[in-house]
């Protein structure tokens, strides 16, 4: 299980409840020092007892968190991060009578509106959502519409200047562009992960998802050979020239499953940059994808009107694959 993300989905669980109107503790000690309970959000005089699983739900953590809720004098409801069989939850509610389930087909309904908080709730998860339907549940929330968020993001990008006094403030707008087009796509959302022997340090790490059937992560997956990809960004007030490209390529590594990076860079690049990437993907087999930041905008905006960001980065790969020779 990945401790990072099952933290993630339990933060983002928590952030939630008080988008909901809840206010809300996370890890509170019982008295008796025996385990603690995840999250217990209050709202309207109601106190609840919240367990949230990050894999699939059993009938001992049924019991054990309506034990719980029952000693502390509150309504026991648990959180899983996968969907629950229509038959498993009439027979769990006829057993436990006061337990309240929200499961991953709720906590999509409930976020659908709040885009911030579904990319968060996404990225979290360790496989694609394509086939889950969102199903209106116990919690409800009101809050921005996606094309809000998503042109508020375009707007700060456009803002940020090239150049060294906002490089960490171009690496955070592109990690949340790249989250609000990709969460569904992408997992693990590592920033300024170090290599073991800290030689190298990745701007971002993300693994693709299990089941993604997209085109472009498809090929990505099964062509390269890579499951995880490096993404690097460049706020240079110059174009990135191939030094740049050769530093990222020593960021893969086809053993560690990583033979793709996505550069991403304010100024462009010079022709030596475009050269030493194909000369990557040619002798070494590694694929660098040059991007700028008018890019990453473009790819948001096809967000906004419903098409697929991944595509956009299939006509990259096409326009790279036709121009490359021996």
């Amino acid at each position: 299980m990945d401790i990072k993300n099952c933290y993630a989905f339990e933060n983002s669980v928590a952030k939630i409840f008080i988008e909901a109107g809840y206010t809300v503790k996370q890890g509170v000690q019982l008295e008796n020092k025996i385990g603690d309970i995840d999250i217990i959000p209050e709202k309207d005089k109601r106190k609840f007892c919240v367990e949230v699983k990050y894999s699939r739900i059993t009938e001992k953590a049924i019991q054990q968190i309506c034990d719980t809720a029952e000693s502390n004098e509150m309504i026991p409801l648990l959180v899983t991060a996968y969907t629950i069989e229509e038959k498993r939850k009439e027979y769990y509610q006829k057993s436990y009578a006061n337990l309240i389930f929200i499961d991953i087909t709720n906590l999509l309904f409930a976020v659908q509106n709040n885009a911030e908080l579904r990319n968060e709730l996404i990225a979290s998860l360790p496989y694609a959502i394509d086939d889950i339907k969102p199903q209106k549940g116990f919690i409800q929330i009101d809050s921005l519409r996606h094309d809000d968020y998503t042109n508020s993001l375009i707007k700060e990008m456009e803002w940020c200047e090239a150049g060294k006094s906002l490089a960490r403030t171009y690496e955070v707008l592109c990690v949340k562009l790249l989250e609000n087009i990709f969460s569904e796509d992408l997992a693990l959302w590592r920033e300024q992960q170090k290599s073991n022997k800290d030689l190298y340090r990745f701007d971002l790490l993300c693994r693709i998802k299990d089941g993604n059937q997209k085109t472009f992560w498809s090929i990505i997956e099964r062509y390269f050979n890579s499951k995880y990809v490096v993404f690097e960004f460049k706020n240079y007030s110059d174009p990135i020239t191939q030094k740049e490209i050769y530093t990222t390529e020593k960021y893969l590594y086809s053993k560690a499953l990583r033979s793709v990076g996505i550069l991403i860079s304010a100024h462009g690049y010079d022709e030596n940059a475009f050269w030493a990437a194909k000369g990557c993907l040619r002798e070494n087999g590694k694929l660098i994808v040059l991007l700028e930041t008018k890019d990453l905008i473009e790819m948001n905006k096809m967000k906004i009107d419903q098409e697929d960001p991944s595509n956009y980065l299939l006509d990259k790969l096409d326009e790279l694959l036709m121009e490359l020779e021996k």
